[in-house]
This record gives structure tokens, sequence and C-alpha cells, in this order.
């Protein structure tokens, strides 16, 4: 909620925020309306992209990912864990496949990582899906006595030659 408040205070006309916890798209709408940008902000309860309509383009899709890797049969118990915890990556190879088909031309697919994750086994998938991933911006910082890389990528490419991303 506060990434989509955030760029609806920084001037962007229509911001839709998605996320999987009913709590999260529950403070998302409170803080729009604390923030007077309601006319600017929807918040939506969906995995990902369920509940955004099949045609609904955006100029920026913007994942902040829950990037860490847990095996493939891991079932988070919290809603806490599946903020950060994406089993066998399946969430990640759905917005790699996804992401883009919400891309409004000359818009910009948008990702966000960590090296709490698992990056070769990202590019991997990025690889499988047709898609090519670009650092836009890093940054390390402290997290208690860790430090953690803070990554931005860039999602380009298509699986389909004749679609645009």
């Amino acid at each position: 909620g506060i990434i989509a408040v955030s760029a609806a205070l920084a001037g962007c006309d229509r911001v839709t925020a998605v996320d999987v916890s009913e709590q999260a798209v529950r403070n998302t709408a409170l803080n729009a309306r604390r923030h007077h940008v309601t006319d600017r902000v929807t918040a939506v309860h969906s995995d990902l992209f369920g509940r955004v309509g099949p045609a609904e383009r955006f100029d920026t899709v913007y994942w902040h990912s829950n990037f860490v890797l847990a095996p493939p049969g891991y079932r988070p118990t919290t809603i806490h864990e599946r903020a950060y915890v994406d089993p066998g990556y399946r969430t990640h190879r759905r917005y790699l496949a996804e992401a883009a088909l919400h891309a409004a031309p000359g818009g910009r697919v948008l990702l966000h990582f960590s090296d709490r994750g698992d990056i070769p086994v990202l590019h991997r998938l990025a690889e499988e899906s047709g898609r090519r991933l670009r650092v836009l911006r890093s940054r390390t910082v402290r997290e208690g006595a860790e430090s953690v890389e803070h990554i931005l990528y860039e999602i380009t490419g298509t699986a389909n030659p004749c679609e645009r991303s």
C-alpha cells in the first residue's frame, strides 16, 4: 500500500494496488483516504492479476515480490510468511509470464528482488519464459546484523515475438 499511495502522491493519475492479503488491501484503502488520493488509488484483493481485468493496461507494472525461495512443497502457514516466501517460485513464474500482458504500449514491467532470494534461479526462470532481466538499481542496506542487496529489475523481452513488452 505504501508504494501505491506514494506513487499517487508523486503524481501518478491512476494506481491499482493488488495484494493477496485482505488486511493489506484494507490498509491501502485507509492510507489512500488518509493522504487524500482515493480518487487515484484502487486497492484490489487478488493473487497477482486474477482480479485485474484482462484488458487493463498500465504504464508501469511493478511487483515488490515475495523473493524468499522455499521448496515447492512448502506451505506458508501465515500471511506474513506468504508475504516473503514463494514456494518453488510459482508466483514469480506467473509474474514473468503475465505482467507484460498488462503493460500499456511503451509501458514498463518492474520487479523488486533481494539477495535473500535465489538470483540465479530468477534469471533462469526469466530465460525460460523468454524474458530478460536488467538491473535498474541496486542498493545494499543493513537489516539487523546483515547486509542485504535490494534490486530493481526491468523485465524485457517476450515469449511471443508478435507481442511487444
